[in-house]
Order: structure tokens, then sequence, then C-alpha cells
């Protein structure tokens, strides 16, 4: 299978919107997934086909793999995007679609293992000499660790990030030693809710610098 015949987008909001219009351009026929609180957005009304994959939580429904897959099947869908943030640096994901035989269009799994996990990526780059700012390793609310302590040596500014996933998901700047509780606790919620993974870790911040 080599060429995309019928594109699902597993994703939603701007990203899908802008997937959606380069397909039209393209003549490649879309399918839109969306959870029952998006049934009246503007990537479903855009997409050729769209398909309910569950309740508004995102862990049940965009990212539920088995859904997505189901509706591959249903749809004859080929290929799938994946967007950017939610499933789109699940390595799990890519190799389901692929080993249904369908077309990813994303990094290979190898590499979503390698990036698609903030503090693994960090360590990666450890390990290959590449300089990185002051930070600790991952840890999780029962671990027993002490942040205040891990912060104290880091320094403030520093960043509560959340351990797993990419992009800017799960990041809170913390400037004051008596917000930094607080915003490990929203960190860790928000981790938890979209990786499935509360894990953080901590590094110095980085005022007015560009992110990669």
């Amino acid at each position: 299978m080599t060429s995309v015949e019928k594109l699902l987008i597993a994703n939603r909001g701007e990203i899908a919107c802008r997937i959606i219009r380069t397909c039209k351009n393209m003549g490649i026929p879309t399918v839109a997934v969306y959870s029952e609180a998006d049934r009246e957005a503007l990537h479903v009304k855009m997409a050729d086909e769209a398909f309910e994959i569950g309740p508004p939580p995102v862990n049940e429904s965009y990212l539920d793999i088995e859904a997505i897959l189901r509706v591959m099947r249903e749809s004859s869908a080929n290929a799938v995007h994946p967007g950017y943030g939610l499933l789109a640096e699940n390595a799990g994901f890519a190799r389901a679609i692929q080993q249904a035989d369908h077309i990813w269009i994303g990094p290979d799994p190898a590499t979503i293992d390698a990036m698609g996990d903030k503090e693994r990526a960090r360590e990666l780059a450890i390990s290959l000499g590449v300089p990185v700012l002051p930070g600790s390793g991952r840890f999780r609310p029962d671990d027993g660790e002490d942040p205040a302590e891990i912060a104290e040596t880091i320094g403030y500014p520093l960043l509560v990030k959340a351990a797993a996933g990419g992009g800017g998901i799960g990041m809170r700047a913390v400037s004051l030693p008596e917000k930094l509780l607080s915003q490990i606790e929203t960190t860790q919620k928000l981790a938890a809710r979209i990786f499935g993974d509360p894990s953080i870790f901590l590094e110095r911040y980085v005022p007015n610098a560009r992110h990669v």
C-alpha cells in the first residue's frame, strides 16, 4: 500500500482543519473523528466523513487507539495523520497503524520512542554530549522525592515539565518557591489526564528564549 486513498485525521481543532484543507487541494477524501463534545466542531463539518469515538475526556476518545482503528475499518481509510499532540507522539499508536497495514504519516515509531518522552529525550541528549540546562530526573507523586530540595539544587526560575509527551503540553514556569508545589500538582494532574502518566521533572527556565 503506497498511496493515500483516504486519510483519517486522528486529531481535532485547528490542526485537523489545516490537514483537511490540504487534502481537499490534493483530492484526497478525509475522515474526521470526534468526541461527544465536538459533534459540531469545524473539523467535523469540513471532513468528507466523521465518526464519533467517545465521551468528552480525551483519554476516552481522542486517545482511544482501538476506537480509531475501528473507524479505520468502518471508513476504509488507508492512512492516518496524527497532527500534533494527542497520539502524535505515541509510538504504540504508530506501530498499531503500521501493523494494521495502514499508512502512518509521521515519524518512525523508534524515533517517537526516543523523542516522544521529554525526559528520555533529555537523557538521550546528555548521553550524546549535547549541552542541556540543569534539571532533575523524572519523579511521580508517590516517589517520596522532596521537590523543594530538587528545585533549590536546580535554581529558580524553573519549569515543571510533564515527562511524557512532547511539544509544549504540560509545562509550567515557577519563579517563586512558594508556587512550586501547586504547579507540580497541577502539572501532574494534567499529565495523568493527557498522557496517562503523572511523572514530571524539573528544569531551569530561560525567559525570552525560543522553544525547540
